[in-house]
């Protein structure tokens, strides 16, 4: 068994509440390539000694190929179904069926289905016959459960989650599996050897790679952060050379699409509405719209609504930490070949400001936490006024929680990745007062306003600082533990 598994408690623990429950189980699991699930679910089964048969789909193979898999693994399981054969899908469960006729009613059997998405080829009629073998077969079986998983997320959530045929409200539980936070992040390197890393050399990786598991654990612990981030992404041999494309080839059937929006989306930070990038891509807004909402639900993409605007205003932001990094070092005219010069000049300097913003608002919920207001229902967004005429002044807010219920209070969150102490001028003290005097001029809003500053150690309590009061939240803040775990 593998002995240093580390993180996905709220995974396991959903795991565990279904599955070893006496009644059958059918639970979807999804989330992006190489983010760990398939590991999470075989760690689950040898750590709870549960016996499971695992099928895993084949990238762009035809049905014929797929079966075949198929009916080697109930071989592998049962060798009494050596040599069977199968002409459809059809054919193939009704194997499993006898496979599972001759397991002991006693036991627990998990029926692990993984890539779900690249084994249900066109016309293939899989999803009816996994429909019929849980209706008619694995519901009617205590301790059996049913697991099917892709990274296709888009795929599990039309085809599984939301299916209308044969799935229809057969889920007993879906379970979406995000990347890391920084605090699990954290916890799978220093287990991994990364014990000499501070806080900040962990969020430098992070903001590089984002938080998956199949990236953090390919990077060497004898390195620095710098020559990690060389080695697997710009060495000769790199791992992650090529990994932009085949992540979007290996979700997507039409990936192109996906390529050019999450090009322009990560070309601009504050995001844009659908609107703006179907301008930009020179489309019309309904040719981007399915796209957007694969994107989305696969955890690419986030939607914010702009307070104080109507919902065909919402912005698209690309949320993904890596599809920045490859898009502005790895690719393109400006690409990085020495990552150790191009980490101290001053253009990284400006990416990780903003990239630093993306990590705030991927925590959101540890900053909740360290300003004591964790359970308390808040919406995020992003936030800017354009001045119409030179009379008037403009604003961006780079991370803006509105409470939700009778307070309607707002917390403006300034994110500063900065070398040492911040220490506020009075030129930022009179932008931040800015800030807030055009937010509620346009907004209309009349609740309780304070400033959050976000930054790596700490603000310098001059006079500027006094007279704004902020809430100071530092970088090891956002290392916290959700409550969630």
């Amino acid at each position: 068994m593998t002995t240093n598994f580390i993180g996905r408690e709220p995974e396991l623990e959903a795991l565990k509440e279904q599955i070893n429950s006496t009644n059958s189980a059918f639970i979807a699991l999804f989330g992006r390539r190489r983010i760990g699930k398939t590991e999470t679910i075989l760690y689950f089964c040898e750590k709870e000694k549960i016996k499971y048969i695992e099928f895993t789909g084949r990238f762009e193979q035809p049905r014929n190929i797929q079966i075949k898999a198929f009916l080697a693994e109930i071989a592998r399981f049962n060798p009494k179904f050596k040599g069977r054969k199968a002409e459809d899908w059809f054919d193939t469960f009704e194997i499993l069926k006898e496979c599972l006729n001759d397991f002991p009613h006693n036991e627990a059997l998990v029926i692990f289905i993984d890539e779900l998405p690249w084994m249900d080829t066109q016309r293939s009629g899989l999803l009816a016959e996994i429909g019929d073998f849980w209706n008619k077969c694995a519901s009617r079986r205590s301790g059996v459960s049913l697991v099917v998983c892709g990274s296709a997320a888009s795929y599990m959530l039309k085809k599984v989650v939301k299916n209308k045929g044969p799935l229809h409200n057969r889920l007993t539980r879906k379970l979406p599996m995000e990347q890391f936070d920084l605090y699990d992040t954290k916890r799978f390197l220093e287990a991994k050897g990364f014990t000499h890393y501070n806080n900040k050399a962990f969020a430098n990786i992070y903001m590089a790679l984002g938080g998956v598991a199949k990236y953090l654990i390919e990077l060497n612990k004898h390195h620095t952060p710098q020559q990690a981030i060389q080695d697997i992404c710009f060495s000769k041999h790199a791992l992650l050379k090529g990994e932009y494309e085949e992540l979007y080839q290996s979700l997507f059937r039409h990936p192109e699409h996906h390529y050019k929006i999450m090009t322009t989306l990560t070309s601009r930070w504050s995001g844009l509405t659908k609107s703006e990038l179907a301008e930009k891509l020179k489309v019309s807004n309904g040719h981007i719209t399915k796209t957007l909402e694969e994107l989305i639900g696969s955890g690419f993409v986030a939607e914010y609504t702009k307070l104080g605007h109507v919902n065909r205003e919402n912005i698209y932001v690309a949320t993904d930490f890596f599809s920045y990094f490859h898009n502005r070092w790895m690719t393109g005219k400006n690409k990085s070949e020495n990552w150790n010069q191009s980490s101290n000049s001053q253009e990284y300097a400006v990416w990780s400001g903003y990239t630093f913003e993306k990590l705030c608002h991927s925590h959101v919920e540890q900053i909740k936490a360290s300003i004591g207001i964790s359970g308390i229902p808040t919406s995020s967004h992003y936030w800017s006024y354009r001045a119409k005429n030179k009379q008037e002044k403009g604003a961006q807010i780079d991370l803006l929680l509105s409470h939700e219920g009778r307070s309607r209070n707002i917390e403006i969150i300034e994110c500063k990745y900065y070398d040492g102490i911040f220490t506020i001028t009075e030129s930022y003290k009179k932008e931040l007062i800015n800030k807030k005097v055009v937010f509620n001029e346009q907004t209309g809003h009349k609740h309780s306003t304070r400033f959050i500053i976000v930054t790596t150690e700490g603000v310098t309590q001059n006079e500027h600082f006094n007279e704004l009061n902020p809430i100071v939240v530092t970088l090891n803040d956002l290392f916290l533990p959700t409550t969630s775990r």
